[in-house]
């Protein structure tokens, strides 16, 4: 019984070199809170809107699903956690789990007594299920902690998958990618070749562009005014 299990911020690509010019408007704290998955993303895309710079985008999800074989009664289960990736459903006669994500999720701190977003797979080691992540080409590998578990780990060549998956377990992570992002969610979730089942309620989060753009440009023309102003005649 193979397990697939896709992070959507496996396609939304953050700068890795701490000394990029970009990397200060990443330096998000993450949370699986409500104002971690909503709010939060208010003044992270204000930081963009105010500079000038397009929103940051998911990348390359078209097409992923042509890369798996799935065996015949495959289901795919969704959330936004990927906490539920252990939900009794999805883990019930794993014996392998492959995880294409930005994050190995294999333990980062002590760890507790139930699943958490970073420590779901060292659950599925103690059920004694072999471990593997791909990582996404823009991620380096070396950013992260060692796992708590044994995983094997690389940085995803592209190219189909050899063998079947039984089960397949995808999950948003509003955290991790924004709100703009969720029309290309849920495009992904409908390209996917198999029967859906939601693990929780899931929809569209709600977040006014438009108003924030508006607001941008309320604030670069105070900034403009005061600077005019502070300059000697």
């Amino acid at each position: 019984m193979r397990l697939l299990v896709v992070d959507f911020d496996y396609f939304f690509p953050v700068p890795q070199d701490p000394k990029d010019p970009l990397a200060p408007l990443f330096a998000w704290a993450h949370f699986e809170t409500p104002y971690y998955l909503l709010e939060a993303w208010e003044e992270r895309a204000l930081a963009f809107l105010l500079r000038g710079l397009p929103l940051p985008g998911a990348q390359g999800w078209r097409g992923f699903w042509e890369r798996f074989a799935f065996a015949k009664g495959a289901v795919l289960y969704y959330a936004d956690s990927n906490a539920l990736a252990f939900r009794p459903e999805v883990r019930q006669g794993v014996e392998e789990v492959v995880l294409f994500d930005a994050h190995h999720d294999a333990g980062y701190h002590p760890l507790g007594e139930v699943p958490a977003c970073d420590d779901w797979m060292v659950f599925y080691h103690r059920l004694g299920a072999r471990l593997r992540v791909y990582y996404p080409s823009w991620r380096d590998p070396s950013l992260e902690p060692e796992p708590k578990v044994p995983v094997a780990r690389e940085v995803d060549s592209g190219g189909k998958l050899p063998g079947e998956f039984h089960r397949v377990f995808l999950c948003r992570s509003g955290a991790w990618v924004p709100p703009w992002a969720d029309p290309d969610f849920f495009a992904f979730l409908e390209e996917a070749p198999l029967p859906r089942v939601a693990l929780e309620p899931l929809g569209p989060r709600p977040l006014d562009l438009e108003a924030l753009r508006r607001r941008a440009g309320e604030e670069a023309l105070g900034l403009f005014i005061m600077e005019s102003l502070r300059r000697p005649s």
